[in-house]
């Protein structure tokens, strides 16, 4: 029966070994011949080509019809992408030719999802957390940031993309109808954390402060005395959500929205309205 899939370790086909390369070999070619129509698919074909040669030696023409379809479009989070080729090689091991629209199936079926949790959790999150505390550091004088930065680097490729794959070979099918249960949730709390760390970076890493206002004796602290009586690092928030506003809603380009930034920031410290 297909959707009786075999787990017992003791007789895969491939050893944690295998995975590895194959995880090596996504990282090496994932973005292979990238193109609008079908983006990933070549770094997919290329990544999976031992395995079908493996898999498929004795019948040629099988092989060829799982080439076919391995190359089809494929674009998902690079990270996360490991499980569905850890899966995608448990159905075929498993199922052989017949499985390989079951395969086909389950790619389409999470490359989206996992895109959404990946990018949010490794480019809005992890990246950002270990980038900016390398930058703050860097700019003490502490290079501790800088190692952990490049700890984080090459332990994602080097680590956590094949234990991902031998989750995704280990578990095979069985893991896509656990994940089918979860991954709403899953995706709304990656939101959630995403937009928590963008919303700390802001506050820490934005720095906009207003002068003072002073006639004669009198003298008023915008910042303290106003802005940070109704919210601490307003200036900062509203700035990040107009320059968000103008890249999203405008189309500018970042180049340019850089330029006006400063340009404004200088026109504005020039005449005291904002102050360092």
């Amino acid at each position: 029966m297909m959707n009786k899939v075999n787990t017992n370790t003791s007789e895969k086909l491939f050893s944690n070994k295998e995975l590895y390369r194959i995880t090596w070999r996504w990282s090496k070619w994932l973005a292979t011949i990238w193109n609008y129509e079908k983006m990933e698919a070549a770094g997919y074909l290329i990544t999976m080509a031992p395995v079908l040669d493996k898999i498929y030696q004795d019948d040629e023409q099988a092989r060829l019809h799982a080439y076919e379809v391995e190359s089809q479009f494929f674009n998902c989070e690079t990270n996360l992408a490991a499980i569905i080729f850890g899966i995608d090689i448990a159905i075929q091991e498993e199922f052989k030719e017949a499985g390989l629209d079951m395969a086909q199936a389950v790619k389409t079926s999470l490359m989206g999802p996992f895109s959404g949790i990946g990018d949010t959790l490794f480019s809005s999150v992890f990246d950002v957390i270990f980038g900016s505390i390398a930058v703050t550091t860097g700019l003490q004088g502490n290079y501790i940031g800088i190692l952990l930065w490049a700890v984080w680097i090459f332990f994602v490729p080097f680590f956590l993309r094949p234990w991902f794959c031998r989750l995704g070979y280990r578990e095979g099918i069985k893991l896509t109808m656990s994940l089918n249960e979860s991954l709403g949730e899953l995706t709304k709390c990656g939101t959630i954390l995403g937009l928590t760390v963008i919303g700390a970076m802001i506050a820490t890493m934005v720095n906009v402060k207003f002068g003072t206002i002073q006639f004669d004796s009198f003298k008023f602290d915008v910042q303290k005395q106003l802005f940070d009586a109704i919210m601490p690092s307003i200036g900062s928030g509203v700035i990040a959500l107009l320059c968000y506003k103008f890249l999203d809603k405008f189309g500018m380009k970042s180049a340019r929205l850089i330029y006006i930034v400063i340009l404004i920031s200088l026109v504005l410290s020039y005449f005291g309205i904002l102050v360092v």
